[in-house]
Order: structure tokens, then sequence, then C-alpha cells
């Protein structure tokens, strides 16, 4: 880092420690996020207009499109960050180490890391961004909401057979939803047996010559985003698959099925609906009755 850029990070310092003083600063909080679960967590709980930057991957709810970007939270930028004088900042766990990160602390700017990889993590993350701005009392609710919509789902599934799975995020190359991720939890859940498991990596680069022989019952195709014919060229070339044969390929939205976070019940209930629709089925059919 050269005198010049340290000299003018410095200068951002004392100009943002000056106007966070008390005589010259607001009541309200002034929140950069450098995730999207975290500005999703923030705008769940209220916090939106508190929320002065976020990071370059998020989009949701649409009012954060308008936001200052500020990087990621594996490749912050410090100056933007600073710029925006902020009273905290908010990243996930796995940029702890990360040099920016480390500025942040070393300058006295308060950082609170959080995860998302798993649904306990989802909801303790909400919890702690809650008690951290005040809004605790919105968080027990928030993760209430979670836990319901996840047992609500469970229990409709209770006597669902386990179905075996693939779940894919991209084509060139196969690129599957491998065990530690909370996808694979939520395929778990919804009643289905990630084949992918088998490779033993997150995100496992999977040849065609695996998935035949895995013999996969229901996929989930990421590519093919809700177009449900998107990608009927690629899997037209496998037959013998069953979720091939069976008319059992599904396409599904990146928002919000990629995006860990509060709405993570609703990405439970949409693969719960494509790998058990007769869970749901079964509640038309009462209707009718």
């Amino acid at each position: 880092m050269g005198l010049y850029r340290l000299a003018a990070i410095a200068a951002l310092c004392v100009y943002a420690i000056a106007l966070a003083s008390p005589a010259n600063a607001a009541a309200q909080m002034r929140i950069v996020s450098l995730a999207p679960s975290v500005t999703e967590t923030l705008f769940a709980l209220g916090a939106g207009p508190e929320v002065v930057g976020v990071s370059q991957y998020c989009d949701y709810p649409p009012q954060v499109r308008d936001l200052p970007r500020v990087g990621s939270f594996l490749t912050p930028n410090l100056e933007a960050i600073i710029a925006l004088r902020p009273t905290l900042v908010v990243g996930l766990e796995l940029s702890s180490d990360v040099r920016e990160i480390r500025a942040l602390n070393s300058m006295g700017y308060p950082v609170l890391l959080v995860s998302d990889d798993s649904v306990q993590q989802i909801e303790t993350s909400i919890e702690k961004v809650g008690a951290r701005i005040d809004r605790q009392d919105d968080a027990h609710r928030l993760v209430a909401q979670i836990q319901s919509q996840i047992a609500a789902i469970q229990e409709r599934l209770a006597n669902t057979k386990p179905l075996r799975a693939l779940m894919l995020v991209g084509h060139q190359p196969v690129v599957a939803v491998g065990p530690g991720t909370y996808l694979d939890e939520l395929m778990r859940i919804a009643r289905a047996e990630n084949i992918a498991d088998a490779v033993g990596q997150q995100w496992p680069h999977l040849s065609m010559e695996f998935v035949i022989a895995m013999r996969p019952e229901v996929v989930l195709d990421g590519a093919m985003g809700t177009d449900q014919s998107s990608s009927s060229s690629f899997w037209e070339k496998y037959p013998t698959i069953p979720a091939v044969r069976d008319h059992r390929v599904y396409g599904y939205a990146e928002d919000p099925m990629l995006h860990a976070g509060p709405r993570v019940g609703q990405s439970l209930e949409i693969i719960a609906r494509k790998i058990h629709p007769e869970a749901w089925d079964r509640e038309t059919v009462g209707a009718d009755k």
C-alpha cells in the first residue's frame, strides 16, 4: 500500500471520526453490509433506513439497488466503507482474516461477523445482528417465524419417502450443491438424498457419467431458471436418468434459492414442492371433497 493511499485513508478516518463524534452524530446508526444475507437480515429486522452501503452482490430487497457498493465480504473496498462513516460494519466470518477487515478493526470501526452456512447459523446470525442493533424482539420474532415455516414443511413431509435428488447451479461445468452447504441441508429437510454428497465437496464438479450412474429421481437445475424448456436440449440426451425419463427435471430461480438468509423457509418450500409435490397435492384433493 503506497504512502499516498495511506495518507488518503488516514484523512478519511479523521473526517469520519469527526463526523461520528457526539457533537455531530445523529441518533440513527449507519450500517454497512458486506453480504447479501446480512443485507436481507437488516431489512427484515426493520433497519433498512439505517443501511448506507451494501456489497456488490446485494440485490434484495429492491431498494438496496440504489445504495452505494463497497465491494464484497472477501474484497471490501476500505476507502468506500470509510467514506460512508459507518457506525457498524457487518460481514461474514469467512472474511475475519481479510486485510481490510483487520484494518477496520484497528482503526476503531465496529465490525460484526456472522455466518450463514446452515439453518442454525442463519438463525444465530439474525439474533446476533438483532442484539447489536437493538432489535432483539424483531430478531426473536423473525427466528420464530423461520422455525415455524420449517416445522410446518417437515410435518407435511413426514410420511414421504426420501428420493434421490441432484441440485445443480450450472452446466459448464456441471456444478452441484454438495455437503456442508445450507442448500444441502434444505434438501435433507425436504426428504431428499443428495447424490452429490458422495463426492464430499461443497460445490463439486460432476461428470455426466457420475450423474447417470447415481440415477437421481429428481433434478433441480439452476441453469434452467424458471423456464422449464430452456435446458431441454441438455437433458434430452440422457433419457436413462429416472428424473429425465419421468419428466422430473425442474428449474428454479436463483432468488431466493441461492440467497442464504431470512427467506430460508421460502427456499425450503420451493425445494420441497419440487421433490414431493404429492405432499401439497393431497391438500388440493382434500379441499375439493
